[in-house]
């Protein structure tokens, strides 16, 4: 069956490598499916992608943020591409593969409706990190080159140290202490720091985590227990689930929202169930 793609490219990443794997791409699509047409999109997006069967985009969870809300109601299959830093997202769906599984994934074209979140008014597929972790990725702007967790735990270490603890009020709950408060819509964040390792993207909720206050002194400590998803059962953390959820916090704060930073003293969150079609593997 005939498919028009269009293939999306974060401009910031249209490096020599990008467009190498992108031709490499284009060589087994042209191999194994003769009537699809791939057009590539290196500088500017279009405006509209109505004309295109599926959408393909690469890059890391920024890109896709940026992509999910600059086509907010896109209705087309999308499949996506590694290309970041971290790849959380991706990770999600696809797990750890080999680039030419991850191929042939995608051309088996089987699709699957996914949630997504809004904070603020801007959509998130992963998740949203107040406080520490805006302040976290702010950091990591000078440390890109480090891929991964590695680059997250060099971003994080001196901000584990110096972030002072704030006041959130939400629902029926008043100034409540927290170190940590997250909402996602996805498990992992960071390059793999698993924050919500039960989390489903179908399942028409929001995982919400609340942290005590941690003494500086056992910050580091728990890092690696956070990572490894292994934090659930702490008495440290409670976790809940939510369709809607509105938190005001004691003083203005970066969040980071799927790699980007959002800055505020009020999140309201919602989730915004079977949002987007994505490409998936079969079982």
């Amino acid at each position: 069956m005939n498919q028009r793609i269009a293939f999306l490219i974060n401009p910031l990443k249209n490096t020599v490598d990008i467009l190498d794997y992108f031709s490499w791409v284009l060589e087994v699509v042209k191999l194994k499916k003769k009537d699809w047409e791939i057009e590539l999109f290196t500088k500017e997006w279009p405006a509209v992608l109505s004309d295109f069967d599926q959408v393909w985009v690469m890059g890391g969870d920024g890109t896709f943020n940026y992509f999910v809300n600059n086509y907010p109601s896109l209705d087309k299959p999308i499949a996506l591409f590694k290309g970041g830093t971290g790849n959380d997202f991706y990770w999600k769906l696809f797990g750890e593969r080999s680039r030419v599984s991850h191929l042939e994934a995608v051309l088996a074209g089987h699709v699957e409706e996914f949630d997504a979140g809004s904070c603020n008014g801007q959509l998130f597929l992963n998740g949203v990190g107040i406080g520490i972790e805006g302040e976290v990725l702010k950091s990591m702007d000078s440390i890109r080159y480090f891929k991964g967790g590695l680059g997250y735990y060099l971003a994080a270490i001196p901000n584990l140290l110096k972030f002072k603890t704030y006041s959130v009020s939400y629902a029926k709950t008043v100034d409540r202490d927290v170190f940590l408060c997250m909402v996602f819509n996805s498990s992992r964040a960071g390059g793999g720091f698993h924050f919500f390792p039960k989390a489903s993207v179908q399942d028409g909720l929001l995982d919400v985590l609340f942290c005590q206050p941690i003494p500086v002194w056992k910050r580091l400590y728990y890092m690696p227990i956070i990572q490894s998803g292994k934090h659930v059962n702490l008495p440290i953390v409670e976790f809940s689930q939510e369709k809607k959820i509105s938190i005001q916090t004691s003083r203005v704060l970066s969040a980071q929202v799927d790699g980007e930073v959002q800055t505020s003293d009020k999140f309201d969150f919602c989730v915004l169930p079977a949002k987007f079609k994505f490409i998936i593997p079969t079982l």
